[in-house]
């Protein structure tokens, strides 16, 4: 499915294939651990019936779930732009500007997650197709941001790959700011 197709789906539509899919591995994943090693056909079959609808339902709203996962990062999009560029500039430390990105980041992460299960409240939102994949440029610098520290013994990247890396991060999101007004 393209990004712009699930806008020509009704929200409602969306939400509750949603839900079903949700639904599908509630009940698929318990059945499956219960009945693994059975033999009974009917029942074999029967769960590779739910697996498969649940897998094309998963699909036909994966778009869409990657939208309600970018929402709180696309909310947040302007913080994260201006924190990264200060840092890029030398104006935030990087203990700083760890402490700035990965809380902020974090809690979008949880409120992400939440939204994908609050049916409600995804009638409520409004989602920008432009947000598309922007969580995944964020939540991609957590482990970068909890993978340094001060003393090069203890850390996963010198100063200078950490630097970089936030660097490039930097030129992902501006993209995202191209047009905007």
């Amino acid at each position: 499915m393209n990004i712009f197709e699930i806008f020509s789906k009704s929200r409602q539509e969306l939400i509750e294939s949603l839900e079903f899919s949700s639904f599908l591995y509630d009940i698929g994943i318990p059945l499956e651990i219960k009945y693994r090693k059975t033999n009974n056909r009917l029942i074999k079959f029967f769960l590779k019936v739910v697996a498969w609808w649940r897998n094309w339902e998963f699909d036909q709203v994966r778009e869409y779930k990657q939208l309600l996962f970018d929402y709180p990062y696309w909310e947040s999009r302007q913080y994260y732009c201006q924190r990264i560029q200060k840092f890029v500039s030398n104006e935030l430390s990087i203990l700083d500007f760890i402490s700035e990105v990965l809380y902020p980041s974090l809690s979008n992460k949880r409120e992400a997650f939440d939204l994908i299960d609050d049916f409600q409240r995804q009638a409520s939102i409004d989602l920008d197709p432009k947000s598309f994949g922007f969580s995944k440029i964020i939540s991609d610098l957590i482990p970068v941001l909890e993978g340094f520290d001060q003393d090069p013994e203890e850390s996963f990247f010198t100063e200078e790959e950490f630097r970089e890396v936030i660097k490039n991060s930097l030129i992902k999101v501006e993209k995202y700011f191209i047009n905007e007004s």
